[in-house]
């Protein structure tokens, strides 16, 4: 016999009674699921026997061919259904479906919050659990220090860490596995250690003298409320499991407890709702509390004493432990791992949402870094409306969080192979130069922006450095910003290339179907020793001031109806531009090139002009370059095959050439630091004997850079202060060098100070040393100084005060005299910046294409020659003559 049809809407799920009309058997209950019928008794277990002649004649009778047991349909449904899907022990979270829909409120005496935390069993005074909850108890007693049973009573919730708990000899012997029950029966676990804190707490309070003040009797003159319960106490427990990644998920690690790190991308709005209300028998006084579930509120129908027969007047009791309001917030987290390398182009971190419950709720903001430790659930994600297609049988993971703890005051963790790799890196004589190399190995000739890119992902926080990038396209900087995003820790991507789009994932936005999902942007979740990789940043216009106003000032304004919200966000920036023509014009200004606000311009610490100009030795070396990288010369192989740890020789750092030895600086203290012959772009780049020179990979770029940031914390050593400072006097004009007072004053400040100070420390972090040595500072210098003289005279007016300022005659414009003047200061620059004097002429050629002369160089350089500003050396070989 058919199932009778609907009435309007969705059928129903369960149906009570027989079928209408005379036909086949049906059973007296029987469930409608996804358009099927399926009986109650239909899960009999193979080879059971049905009971009764009604069975014995339903299974003689063949299967009718329509009704509730009809063969498959045109979808592939079985034949014979079974609602074996009914039974807790098959749900996808078992414990979940130990829910009870009333209890009675019958705790024993030696645990008198027991239905608190168990709905379901009975308590039993001999039984492993009561052992187990004794000795719980007796460990608690044992550590007040540890744990404030004042504080726990008011809060509701109490910490335990592992290291504290899991070594107590006494408990172990009761309880041997303790941890391995955490992480396998997270649920029944954490109720067993909750509800001996809970006994504990309740004996304490009964124990002090605060309870007397409550054994007062109200008087018309004074109220004393009653004394109330203790509510339910739940535990966050903390290190008892390491940080996992999403890929470990798998089908037997559902129901247990599971450590995941990452960043708050989204936070959902708080829901609150009724999960239990208790009521009072007024003819007993017994108490019961029932689960609340949807709009409908049901009260009891029967009183659970077996001796009382009431079946109304029931009181409800707003202020029972047993009556619980529901706090639940749904937030996503974007994990974050040092063996994790994410493609921003291709690949999306992976992500998981996490449900916060009861104390947990608002206790995390978007961008911040947590760890969750939580129990791992499925849930359905129902049918997909845009396709039609039933996906009921598709799962997702999510985190039902136990514990948060603040990322920031969790170290990471390294494995013994990661510190040997780290030890061979620091071994390898200029690993500088190893480090510079394998950050997009890409990109050939272009040594010093990928240094200083490299030192920036070495800083962060406050003392963070801003590099840009501007220069041809196709010149590499997009592989230069990508191999960063995946070098650094803590960043995020966005390309001005997808447009507004891109634009609005900059800052906080709103999102979902009612606006009520609050995303964090690229800047907040690489705040806090951060970095946030801007590709293109000239194509984001429209973003541009939030981007200006959290350089500044660290901080994202973001209106709301009614309200104004600030939100904290201390990234550090590499960004890129492309000119506005497609090709960089030498003959304008650098403002002219790019379409970057002033303002925003003088924010970066280091701007570097990278340009593709024709020249044979360049061109023969990048073309050996290509062909060696493709042909496998600079294979990434294990680095543990060439590197031995031997003590560090920094030939980076060019012991010799800068200050022989302490004494030789306390003797030559008079003479400037900017005069050494000192060219960092030759020390870094790639020579022929380093053919077989071993790149690495970034995976390990990012670990090593991690762990230097997070164990080396070096300081400024007196003669590296001295040479900082006599540096920065030199170049506000204090040195009593004319030339570069007048050209430099005004583009050196506190903040390109307080840069040099980050990079020193960066560059020194980078040999994993604790002090900042003169050598260290040489190496920044010669950064810094080649970006001052790449954007001298290609910076337009900024105005008059600023660290970006630029107050140089326009380039290429005026007489003679004024190209001399530019020309002569060019070549001053250019030899402070590469720490030599002597220039061929091809290069000086380039020194006056970059003031902008492009005829007449020939005659310039002798005009410069009999003027005493260059000095003839031999063919084709010139000396700068200085101020």
């Amino acid at each position: 016999m058919n199932r009778p049809a609907s009435r309007g809407g969705a059928p129903s799920r369960f149906v009570r009674g027989r079928g209408r009309g005379g036909g086949g058997y049906r059973p007296y209950f029987y469930f409608r699921r996804n358009g099927r019928v399926i009986p109650a008794g239909g899960n009999r277990q193979p080879g059971q026997e049905a009971a009764g002649p009604v069975a014995d004649a339903a299974e003689a009778r063949p299967p009718p061919t329509r009704g509730w047991n009809r063969p498959a349909s045109k979808r592939g449904r079985d034949t014979h259904l079974d609602c074996s899907f009914l039974r807790p022990e098959n749900y996808a979270a078992p414990e979940d479906g130990l829910h009870v829909q009333s209890i009675a409120v019958d705790n024993p005496k030696a645990c008198p919050g027991w239905r608190l935390y168990f709905l379901r069993d009975t308590y039993t005074a001999d039984s492993e659990l009561a052992r187990r909850i004794t000795a719980v108890e007796a460990h608690y007693q044992r550590n007040p220090q540890k744990y404030d049973f004042v504080r726990i009573r008011e809060q509701g919730f109490f910490k335990l860490p592992a290291l504290g708990i899991v070594h107590d000899e006494q408990l172990k012997q009761v309880w041997p596995r303790l941890t391995e029950d955490l992480r396998e029966h997270p649920l029944r676990t954490m109720s067993t250690l909750a509800v001996a804190m809970h006994t504990v707490v309740l004996h304490h309070s009964l124990d002090t003298n605060e309870t007397l003040a409550t054994r007062l009797e109200s008087t018309l003159d004074q109220y004393v409320p009653p004394p109330s319960r203790i509510r339910k106490i739940y535990v966050r427990p903390e290190d008892f499991t390491p940080v996992e990644l999403t890929t470990g998920i798998s089908q037997d690690r559902v129901d247990t407890l599971f450590s995941v790190r990452g960043i708050v991308s989204s936070v959902g709005e708080p829901t609150y709702s009724i999960a239990w209300q208790s009521f009072r028998c007024s003819r007993c006084q017994a108490e019961q509390a029932m689960r609340q579930r949807g709009t409908f509120q049901p009260r009891p129908y029967l009183c659970k004493q077996a001796q009382c027969v009431a079946k109304d007047n029931f009181v409800p009791l707003r202020s029972s432990p047993y009556t619980r309001i529901a706090a639940k917030q749904i937030v996503r987290l974007e994990e974050s791992s040092l063996s994790l390398i994410t493609d921003h182009d291709s690949i999306l971190p992976g992500e998981m949402d996490v449900e916060l419950r009861h104390d947990l709720v608002d206790c995390v903001h978007v961008g911040q870094e947590i760890v969750v430790n939580g129990v791992l659930k499925l849930r359905d994600l129902g049918e997909d409306v845009a396709t039609g297609a039933g996906t009921s049988n598709e799962m997702k993971a999510y985190l039902k969080a136990a514990s948060i703890q603040d990322a920031h005051h969790k170290l990471r963790e390294f494995s013994e192979r990661d510190l040997e790799a780290i030890a061979m890196i620091n071994a390898e004589p200029n690993s500088f130069k190893l480090l510079v190399q394998s950050l997009a190995p890409e990109v050939h000739g272009h040594e010093l922006p990928k240094a200083a890119c490299l030192l920036s992902l070495l800083s962060g926080g406050d003392g963070g450095v801003n590099v840009l990038l501007v220069g041809d396209p196709g010149i590499g900087k997009s592989k230069i910003l990508q191999s960063c995003a995946q070098s650094t820790e803590r960043g995020s991507h966005v390309s001005g290339k997808r447009g507004a789009q891109s634009a609005q994932r900059l800052g906080p936005t709103f999102a979902g179907r009612n606006k009520r999902v609050l995303q964090a942007g690229a800047l907040m979740s690489a705040s806090s020793r951060g970095h946030c990789i801007l590709d293109d940043v000239d194509k984001l216009a429209s973003k541009q001031a939030v981007l200006l106003q959290c350089m500044q000032s660290g901080e994202i304004n973001m209106p709301l109806p009614g309200a104004f919200s600030t939100f904290l966000a201390k990234p550090s920036i590499i960004a890129s531009a492309n000119p506005q023509r497609g090709q960089y014009d030498e003959g304008r200004y650098l403002l002219q090139n790019i379409h970057i606000v002033p303002s925003l311009l003088k924010e970066f610490h280091l701007v570097y002009v990278l340009l593709d100009k024709p020249s044979a030795e360049r061109d023969i070396s990048l073309t050996a370059h290509v062909r060696a990288l493709h042909a496998g010369a600079k294979k990434r192989a294990q680095i543990a095959a060439r590197y031995a740890i031997k003590p560090k020789t920094s030939h980076s750092m060019c012991e010799g050439t800068f200050y022989e030895a302490r004494a030789d600086e306390e003797n030559s203290e008079s003479d400037s630091i900017m005069e050494q012959d000192y060219d960092l772009d030759k020390r870094l780049e790639l020579l022929g004997e380093d053919a077989e020179l071993d790149l690495l990979p970034p995976i390990l770029i990012k670990k090593f850079l991690a762990y230097a940031r997070q164990h080396v914390n070096p300081l400024l050593s007196d003669a590296a202060s001295r040479a900082i400072e006599r540096f920065f006097m030199e170049l506000r004009g204090g040195g009593g060098r004319t030339g570069v007072q007048d050209a430099e004053q005004s583009q050196i400040g506190s903040g390109q100070l307080l840069c040099l100070i980050h990079l020193s420390q960066a560059r020194a972090r980078l040999d994993l040393s604790n002090t900042v040595t003169p050598q260290h500072v040489r190496d920044v210098i010669a950064l810094l100084t080649e970006s001052i003289t790449q954007t001298s005279i290609k910076a337009e007016e900024c105005g008059g005060t600023g660290r970006r300022s630029r107050r140089v005659p326009a380039a290429g414009g005026g007489g003679r005299g004024s190209q001399l003047r530019n020309f002569v200061h060019m070549m001053q620059l250019r030899a402070v910046a590469l720490g030599r004097r002597i220039f061929e002429f091809e290069e000086l050629k380039e020194i006056g294409t970059r003031a902008g002369i492009l005829t007449g160089i020939s005659q310039l350089v002798e005009i410069a020659n009999m003027g005493g500003h260059l000095l003839k050396k031999g063919a084709n070989m010139y000396e700068v003559v200085p101020d």
